[in-house]
């Protein structure tokens, strides 16, 4: 009998976050409608697609929000899952649209994060907090 391996996944997040005027930081979360977790925005990589690139297609495909510029924040690599993972700062709130994959799109502040996050999700937000730091300065 032939042996079935897992296919390996690929896949790409963006954290879309704002600043207000006292350091504090705000993150897009969507509810997804498969798992009932909150979550980045992200999903599979399309054949021959660059990580950013996904990145911005699903964070589009799941928000209505164009991303034209995006930093890197961390790659994660398990048994057959490869995750990039990008952030974006926006200049306001801008109102998301949900679409099918999604049962509710919030912006939470860092101070009131929702329950029900996803465990990839609170590592990748860990690592935007320590990264975002950086990336400012």
């Amino acid at each position: 009998m032939k042996e079935l391996k897992p296919r390996h996944y690929y896949g790409a997040g963006m954290i879309l976050y704002t600043k207000d005027g006292n350091d504090g930081i705000s993150v897009l979360l969507e509810k997804r409608s498969d798992n009932h977790t909150w979550a980045i925005p992200g999903g599979a990589i399309e054949e021959c697609e660059k990580y950013i690139k996904a990145a911005q297609r699903e964070t589009y495909e799941e928000t209505g929000i164009k991303v034209d510029s995006a930093w890197p924040v961390m790659n994660y690599h398990l048994p057959y899952f490869s995750y990039y993972v990008f952030a974006s700062e926006l200049s306001h709130k801008t109102v998301p649209r949900k679409n099918w994959e999604s049962d509710a799109i919030e912006w939470f502040s860092m101070e009131a994060l929702p329950e029900g996050m996803n465990w990839m999700t609170r590592i990748e937000i860990k690592d935007f907090i320590r990264k975002e730091k950086k990336h400012v300065e």
